[in-house]
């Protein structure tokens, strides 16, 4: 892209006016010629900068790669297209936790407004997209993270893609994308979390950073850690660094220390946090290893290996430990590393924990307990029996005792705060064997809500705008 375009040259009514000159009665008629003179200037300036504009964006639908969508267009010209993204074809937190058919007819459909003024600059969506993560922050705006294109046709050796959206997901774009490739041992990121439209994080297992809305990422050090979640709220974020030796898509098995650490917005300086947060209790030896985290009303909670619960404040302040024991442990660590024995969520002022068995080998069933604690995770107490059917994957919950499973046989709803369930979404029906149902599941708000297949060339999200009791696939590009 070329360089952002210089100010116009003032002309000589520009100079007239600032030059020191002794003041002398104008002849008559002279204010209004040169208010005349000044709104014509304003007319002129703004002609050529939308013609500008307009070059820019031809360009950029011409480079082969991705644009920054998220970038605010406060004056600050469109990014270079990312060497990391791929080669687009002809065609175009507050989530919880996560790594991340046919619709019914009676899905309530996206509201649509004008696209916020910040996502104006955007550029060409690849085929092929692959989403492995979701986040959004606002009740508009959304951005995705995965593969796109085909390998040895992307713009450089790796083809990790973003795309974003503001309506909700009815339309995706171009974003873009970390120079990295997808999970592998130590290397790559699958995951994504923005706090706003300039910044946001790539992880799981390296962590990357944009402050400028995707138009650039750079790669924080870890020192040699991995990161297994990362949330964000107020102006901070906090994820969970581990010692783990998975190999491939694996990234977050053999994990034998968890330590929580956070980093202002404005700073790229990743700090662990003091007190027991400082090193998280492992599981019993020989037992899997995983931990997540949630960030709700001002707090986080973190739920360690060991199954300790611990609370404190979103200001990078220490976390103290709330119950040294919570009804269950997060057992083994599932895709993008979540845990997949204990599913922690937080709604209606309350925090929900549900607590898995082993699978059954009876068939795809799975018993489940939901427990809710009102009291920051210092107390528990059971809701009900969560719905046999299915392997629980990730839970999300809002105002209004709503509660959303995601399990491999589909999306379940509770209205009663897990009392009691009904299926809302079966898995799609295109989904491979092996990857039926659905990896996450979240809710942006008391009726909004995204969700991801497992199967993620089927190259689509399922969104849900009445609380969950739907949910309809919206593609975000072509196979």
């Amino acid at each position: 892209m070329g360089e952002p375009r210089g100010p116009i040259g003032r002309d000589p009514v520009d100079d007239w006016l600032n030059a020191e000159v002794e003041p002398l009665t104008p002849r008559p008629g002279a204010f209004e010629r040169i208010s005349r003179r000044a709104h014509r200037r304003k007319v002129r300036r703004a002609s050529m900068s939308a013609a500008g504009a307009v070059v820019v964006i031809a360009v950029a639908a011409s480079v082969p790669g991705i644009v920054s969508a998220l970038q605010p267009g406060g004056g600050r010209p469109a990014p270079p297209a990312a060497a990391g993204s791929p080669r687009p074809t002809a065609a175009p937190a507050t989530t919880g936790q996560g790594s991340g058919g046919v619709a019914s007819q009676a899905s309530s459909p996206v509201p649509t407004a004008a696209p916020p003024a910040s996502l104006l600059n955007h550029g060409p969506l690849p085929g092929n997209f692959q989403p492995t993560s979701i986040t959004f922050i606002g009740p508009h705006t959304g951005a995705v993270i995965g593969q796109a294109g085909t390998q040895g046709h992307c713009a450089s050796s790796f083809c990790t893609s973003l795309a974003g959206t503001d309506d909700y997901g009815r339309t995706w774009f171009g974003v873009s994308a970390p120079r990295t490739g997808p999970p592998d041992g130590p290397s790559g990121v699958g995951q994504l979390r923005f706090l706003d439209t300039d910044n946001g994080w790539a992880f799981g297992p390296q962590l990357w950073v944009t402050h400028d809305a995707g138009a650039s990422w750079q790669q924080e050090q870890t020192g040699g850690l991995r990161v297994i979640d990362l949330e964000t709220a107020g102006n901070r974020a906090f994820a969970l660094f581990a010692k783990c030796t998975g190999s491939g898509a694996d990234f977050g098995t053999g994990c034998t220390s968890v330590s929580l650490y956070t980093s202002s917005v404005a700073g790229n300086q990743w700090q662990r946090l003091s007190g027991p947060a400082a090193s998280l209790p492992p599981a019993a030896a020989g037992q899997p290893a995983s931990a997540s985290l949630v960030l709700a009303g001002g707090r986080g909670y973190a739920l360690a290996p060991s199954g300790e619960v611990l609370t404190g404040p979103i200001t990078g302040a220490a976390w103290s430990i709330a119950d040294a024991q919570a009804p269950c442990s997060p057992g083994a660590p599932g895709a993008g590393g979540q845990p997949t024995g204990a599913l922690m969520a937080a709604g209606s002022g309350e925090l929900i924990l549900v607590c898995t068995s082993a699978t059954s080998t009876a068939g795809d069933s799975q018993a489940k307990v939901v427990m809710r604690s009102s009291n920051g995770g210092t107390s528990w107490s059971t809701a009900g029996s969560g719905p046999p059917a299915g392997i629980a994957t990730s839970v999300a919950a809002a105002q209004g005792n709503v509660v959303v499973l995601a399990t491999d046989a589909g999306l379940y709803l509770s209205g009663n705060g897990g009392v009691s369930w009904q299926l809302a979404r079966p898995g799609p029906a295109q989904a491979q064997a092996a990857e039926r149902g659905f990896s996450y599941v979240g809710m942006t708000s008391a009726t909004q809500g995204v969700a991801l297949p497992a199967d993620p060339a089927l190259h689509e999200v399922f969104i849900t705008t009445d609380g969950g009791s739907t949910w309809r696939p919206q593609a975000i590009s072509s196979p």
